[in-house]
């Protein structure tokens, strides 16, 4: 981790000083704050009681910080539009079960069940930009969507099928930060919630023919998600 943040350090750099024009309306950075990826397991099948649907947290302070991407451009020279975002998925191919002897001096091995995952982000906002100057204070407003998808299943009939959980959250947010823009393109910069709402929910169904456990949640954020950014322009 620490080289491939080294070399993408490197790149960056480079590319900064590389571009030398004073107009460069689009920009890329690598963002490093709370989480607002989502994932979620599916519960094992065949059970006779299954816990509550426990909504995922939308509150940053219970979030792991991650790396994450944005990118913009601006319009005019006090306007840009910024999206930021990204997708994973994640399959995992199972095996039956191995059968040992009956004393035990070969051992048994449990069925591993197949699974899948699928989880992406997406952000898109607009800022107003003040100042003339390398410092550049924004103001902005920013739409989020965040869901995670986890699915198992086992080979055998014991297991009653497919179980599958998600979870999904939508909000926005009033952000303010500023961006230092160094000579030749290289930015580095802050930015923080002032203002944030966040509606969530979570949906599990640990056997076909089940009705879904469901359940959902609000969160209210003032001051939140502060993050930092290194890119550059061109």
């Amino acid at each position: 981790m620490k080289r491939l943040l080294s070399v993408a350090f490197a790149s960056l750099l480079f590319a900064a000083t590389a571009n030398a024009q004073d107009n460069k309306p689009l920009y890329i950075s690598v963002t490093y704050g709370p989480s607002d990826y989502m994932s979620i397991t599916a519960p094992n099948g065949n059970q006779a009681v299954y816990s509550g649907a426990e909504t995922y947290s939308a509150d940053w302070i219970h979030n792991d910080m991650s790396f994450g991407f944005e990118g913009g451009a601006y319009i005019s020279s006090g306007f840009r539009m910024v999206v930021a975002g990204g997708f994973s998925r994640t399959v995992a191919p199972g095996h039956s079960e191995y059968i040992g002897t009956a004393n035990g001096v070969v051992p048994s091995y449990d069925e591993t069940p197949n699974r899948a995952s699928n989880n992406f982000l997406a952000q898109l906002g607009a800022d107003v930009c003040f100042g003339e100057g390398n410092v550049k204070p924004f103001v902005g407003l920013r739409g989020r969507g965040a869901y995670g998808y986890n699915e198992i299943k086992y080979n055998n009939v014991a297991s009653m099928g497919k179980s599958v959980a998600e979870t999904w959250n939508i909000g926005g947010a009033v952000v303010f930060g500023a961006d230092y823009h160094f000579e030749g393109g290289l930015m580095l910069g802050c930015q923080f919630d002032l203002f944030s709402y966040t509606y969530g929910g979570i949906r599990k169904k640990p056997q076909p023919g089940l009705a879904a456990n469901e359940g959902s949640c609000q969160n209210i954020g003032f001051i939140a998600l502060p993050t930092i950014k290194l890119g550059f322009n061109f």
